[in-house]
C-alpha cells in the first residue's frame, strides 16, 4: 500500500499535535560524561563516589571506550566515554527513552523540520543546537 501525500500530511499533523504536548512517555535514560583521562576517572567514580563499574564497551558512534557507572542497587547513573580530542570534557550525551510508538511520530517532525539523525535499529542519534549528542530510544 502506498501512502498518499494526504495520508503523509495527516502523520505529520498527528505528530505535530502528539510531541506539541507535554508529555510523561519521555524520559531521561542516561548522561554521557566525556573524559580524556578514561582509567582515572573509572578509578575516581569506584572508589571515591563508590559506584560500580557496569558494562565496558564502545561508543556505537564515536567507536572510543565507554563504561556504564552503577549505583548500590545496580540502576545505571551515567556513561563514561573516553575522548581522545582537544574537545572539552564534560556531558557528551544526553540519553532518552519513549515508546516506540512516540519514537515513530518523533522521527516525523524531524523529518518535516529537516533535522538531521541517524537511526540506528530504533535509536535515534541527534544533536541540540549546542551540539549535544542526544539519544533516544524506544521501548
Amino acid at each position: 500500500m502506498t501512502s498518499t501525500p494526504a495520508a503523509l500530511d495527516s502523520a505529520y499533523r498527528q505528530a505535530e499535535r502528539t510531541l506539541r504536548k507535554p508529555s510523561s512517555a519521555v524520559w531521561l535514560r542516561s548522561v554521557c560524561v566525556r573524559t580524556t583521562r578514561f582509567d582515572e576517572a573509572l578509578d575516581f567514580y569506584v572508589t571515591a563516589l563508590g559506584l560500580t563499574l557496569g558494562d565496558l564497551g564502545v561508543h556505537p558512534l564515536t567507536a572510543q571506550p565507554r563504561a556504564q557507572m552503577l549505583d548500590a542497587e545496580g540502576h545505571k547513573v551515567f556513561e563514561l566515554v573516553e575522548s581522545m580530542d582537544a574537545e572539552q570534557p564534560g556531558v557528551h550525551e544526553l540519553a532518552f527513552a519513549m515508546p516506540r510508538r512516540i519514537l515513530t511520530l518523533l522521527r516525523a517532525r524531524l523529518d518535516r523540520q529537516d533535522i538531521a539523525y541517524t537511526d540506528l535499529g530504533g535509536v535515534l542519534y541527534l544533536r541540540d543546537v549546542d551540539r549535544t549528542l542526544l539519544r533516544i530510544e524506544g521501548l
